[in-house]
């Protein structure tokens, strides 16, 4: 933001623009810290695992003096790696991210969970060794991919970006990495300070139109990541429009992601339990599927793998959940109009969120 103002009717007053070391803010201290409280700001739904990871060691036991400033967690599995600056970035900034991604691209579960366990002590937060590991997996929309935590998500935070950096980070997203910059921004409003957080790059057009999705031996796992983040796309269409009434039944119906073959195999399993075939929405972003079979929650990419390994014995590869579910209009929810809900009939969560949003597209 270039422009901020007051507004009192007609009357627009600038608001005077400053930065975090004129108001002596530091960049542990305080951005670390406004970004670990609101994670939200290096993107949708991220679970902040540690900050400022040093356990580093060389083959011979020395330790590493490197600092990660924040290693965060998203949805579709991926770490997110993140570098910050109070002022603005360092010509080489994007090469400290990109050094930090490769160190925690070798991080497994069990590395992840004591980081995280550690993370939270040192905050006065006692999390028993066991259940750290269950809080990543519960975090993640889908099964835990070990392709996908070795390709994290760069984030680059700072007051401003010379443009040898910007230069690059186009370059190397072209190349397939993902990094993003955000610039942070401080204003006194009536005495007050006021912190904007503004991504720079990349904007929604550039990320439709130049990024690239992996290639060769990183193909699997963007596509897995491409699914994933469809899916997740659809629930939060229908969860912000509110079109699914908590307690709306589902109908397992498998598309996306399986043979004829692998279909029949589940219809025959189905059989044997019809249970199997239902759900429950509730609106929940995270989980809004309770299937019929066992009562938990899932995500419907989560319950469409689950199905799929439990009848194939195989691991799911990429598949879109949110085409297995159709409304159960026989189920016609209290409160909703019987006819309007009966035009909702042999519609899958994918196309729903498709008509919210405008596509049209099955």
């Amino acid at each position: 933001m270039d422009h901020l103002f007051t507004v009192a009717g007609q009357t627009a007053t600038p608001i005077s623009r400053t930065g975090l070391a004129a108001e002596s803010l530091l960049e542990r201290q305080h951005l670390q810290e406004w970004v670990i409280a609101h994670p939200q700001v290096l993107g949708e739904s991220v679970l902040v695992v540690t900050a400022e990871y040093d356990r580093w060691a060389d083959t011979d036991g020395v330790p590493a003096r490197d600092r990660l400033d924040v290693l965060g967690l998203d949805v579709t599995g991926r770490l997110v790696v993140v570098e910050l600056k109070r002022g603005t970035a360092d010509r080489d900034v994007h090469l400290q991210a990109i050094t930090y991604a490769a160190l925690v691209s070798r991080f497994d579960l069990g590395t992840l969970a004591q980081a995280h366990r550690d993370f939270l002590s040192r905050r006065g937060q006692d999390l028993d060794i066991d259940a750290c590991p269950q809080r990543l997996l519960d975090h993640v929309d889908g099964e835990w991919s070990p392709e996908l935590l070795q390709r994290p998500r760069q984030v680059i935070i700072a007051a401003d970006f010379p443009k040898q950096v910007t230069h690059s980070v186009v370059w190397l997203s072209e190349m397939s990495l993902d990094i993003d910059l955000i610039q942070v921004g401080l204003w006194k409003v009536e005495g007050h300070l006021v912190a904007g957080f503004t991504k720079v790059y990349p904007t929604p057009e550039v990320e439709e139109f130049t990024l690239a999705p992996a290639r060769v031996e990183g193909e699997a796992a963007a596509k897995k990541l491409q699914e994933r983040s469809r899916s997740r796309n659809a629930v939060h269409v229908l969860f912000d429009a509110g079109l699914l009434p908590d307690g709306t039944r589902l109908l397992m119906r498998p598309r996306h992601g399986v043979t004829d073959a692998i279909r029949n195999d589940i219809h025959s399993w189905v059989a044997e339990d019809t249970r199997r075939a239902t759900a429950t929405w509730v609106n929940n972003t995270a989980k809004p599927l309770v299937w019929d079979a066992d009562g938990a929650s899932y995500s419907p990419t989560g319950l469409a793998n689950h199905i799929f390994t439990g009848v194939t014995g195989r691991t799911a590869d990429g598949i879109q959940g949110t085409t297995w579910w159709d409304v159960d209009t026989a189920h016609v929810p209290a409160d909703v109009d019987p006819e309007e809900w009966a035009k909702l009939a042999d519609t899958d969560l994918t196309w729903l969120a498709r008509q919210l949003i405008g596509t049209g597209k099955r």
